[in-house]
């Protein structure tokens, strides 16, 4: 994805050449990454590792697992625009603090928008990884194979280590609970065959694997 307008227009050609290199990349991915505090900061290094494991164990060639990782990186980082009085609240958030979770995705795109060659999968985990597979996720509502493969990817590894952190608002999960929970979960808001390559090649929960809702995983 490339879509800086006008001004990704002007750049010199060896500019954004050497904008667009691995190397650059790398560093830009981290800065953005690290700019982000606290629990938020841990989030995306655990959430990166666990999708970088399930992109490989899916079998995805390096330049596509590297894309994954960038993704998962920068998954979150539309919540830099969201007040941090909502990201830390202790509660339940109430409606309209819902609603401006829910522009998160959108917003990450957003930000991104002027980075001048950051790998479409990478940016397809930024805007989807929060869409579900049965289709009642955000911001696009996709269901399925339309959800962009490492979008369904980073979902996975997002919801693990979200459901075994403590947050303001919740006390951590046991692995074995959460891997359950992904497990019941799938065909409804996971890939079912993700979900049991992260049970089974990931966690090495393999004495889980025919739990669940969908025959799929079994």
């Amino acid at each position: 994805m490339c879509t800086g307008g006008e001004r990704r227009q002007a750049m010199p050609a060896s500019w954004e050449e050497e904008l667009g290199s691995p190397a650059a990349l790398e560093t830009l991915v981290h800065l953005l990454a690290v700019s982000q505090e606290g629990w938020q900061a841990g989030h995306i290094h655990r959430v990166e590792y666990l999708a970088v494991r399930l992109a490989v164990a899916a079998g995805l060639p390096p330049e596509e697992v590297e894309a994954v990782r960038w993704g998962a990186a920068l998954h979150d980082i539309g919540k830099a625009r969201v007040p941090r009085e909502i990201l830390q609240k202790p509660g339940p958030l109430d409606p309209p603090e819902y609603a401006v979770i829910l522009q998160h995705p959108v917003w990450g795109v957003e930000l991104l928008a002027d980075l001048p060659c950051l790998p479409l999968p990478t940016v397809d985990a930024v805007c989807c990884h929060h869409e579900r597979w049965d289709g009642a996720g955000y911001p696009l509502g996709l269901q399925q194979q339309a959800i962009p493969l490492s979008a369904r990817i980073v979902s996975v590894a997002d919801v693990f280590d979200a459901l075994t952190s403590a947050r303001p608002y919740k006390a951590a999960w046991s692995c074995e609970k959460a891997a359950l929970y992904l497990l019941e979960q799938s065909g409804q808001q996971f890939d079912p065959h993700l979900t049991r390559l992260f049970v089974v090649e990931v966690l090495g929960l393999g004495q889980l694997a025919d739990h669940g809702g969908d025959p799929a995983i079994k």
